[in-house]
């Protein structure tokens, strides 16, 4: 065996023995998590009566299914955090962390919102309506041209119900963008520029439809950024609409049917996601 090859088996085994010395180390000094901000053991097993055959009435078992299972479902580990709320108050958040793993946030408000005096339950006035997953407004201006273009988009999509394992399109939801469908010219975007063309407007009402998707914990399967930035949604919330190009997707991957319903009221643009039941409107309007 060659001088060489005896020091790289040398420097092996003395990187082998320094990672078994420091893995566990670094693993004691770590510093575990203080859940106390978002969770309370007699709150969580009163809330939830369906974890009274399965999980022990004990704190410990009751954090325990709240860090692996409850956080990633969104339930309310006490009354002072509500994690639907916190991404309402804290839209931000939204384009970072996005809703694949809710957890994100409890951690989040954990480490550095709470401190950063971030609010973790709703507003006055910012509640979704009872029984709905989520609400979400913008405004525009009605003197505007776009705001026919907003109005006929909304009630294209207003009622519609998208059954379990089937899939949205926003394009082919509102139609296509023509006079005939009765949309009209109107300023839009294309390629960082301001240009006129018939539908300009949609993308707000996609827009708004993005926000309520996400704040119901519903991820994209298609989004896109507008080329310059909009005044309707925060930053990094929007979306584009370009018809055979751009579109805004999801597929329902709940176990029950979503309706979606978008009402226009004195400038106002509110879309509202709602769990369909089974008995209600069998007339509704369906997604493709």
């Amino acid at each position: 065996m060659n001088k060489r090859y005896k020091s790289v088996i040398t420097l092996l085994l003395v990187l082998a023995l320094g990672l078994s010395v420091f893995t566990p180390l670094q693993a004691a000094t770590k510093k575990p998590i203080d859940y106390s901000p978002v969770f309370d053991a007699e709150y969580y097993y009163k809330a939830y009566p369906d974890l009274h055959k399965s999980v022990k009435n004990t704190p410990a078992a009751l954090l325990a299914h709240f860090t692996e299972v409850g956080m990633k479902e969104g339930r309310s580990g006490n009354a002072s955090f509500n994690v639907r709320a916190y991404m309402a108050n804290n839209l931000d958040l939204l384009p970072i962390y996005g809703v694949k793993d809710l957890s994100v946030y409890y951690l989040h408000y954990i480490s550095t919102g709470k401190a950063e005096g971030r609010t973790a339950v709703y507003k006055d006035g910012t509640q979704p309506p009872e029984g709905a997953l989520s609400s979400y407004s913008t405004t525009y201006d009605v003197t505007e041209e776009r705001a026919v273009n907003v109005e006929l988009a909304a009630s294209n999509i207003d009622g519609l119900v998208i059954e379990p394992g089937k899939k949205f399109s926003f394009s082919n939801s509102i139609g296509s963008r023509t006079l005939a469908n009765g949309y009209v010219v109107a300023p839009s975007f294309a390629s960082g520029r301001v240009v006129s063309s018939v539908g300009g407007g949609i993308c707000q009402v996609s827009s708004t439809i993005h926000v309520a998707m996400l704040l119901a914990g519903i991820s994209p399967t298609q989004r896109y950024a507008h080329s310059l930035p909009v005044d309707y949604v925060p930053k990094g919330l929007d979306s584009a609409i370009v018809e055979g190009y751009k579109d805004l997707t999801f597929t329902n991957n709940f176990d029950y049917a979503i309706r979606i319903n978008a009402a226009v009221e004195d400038g106002v643009l509110t879309v509202t996601f709602s769990r369909q039941e089974p008995s209600a409107d069998t007339g509704a309007k369906t997604g493709t």
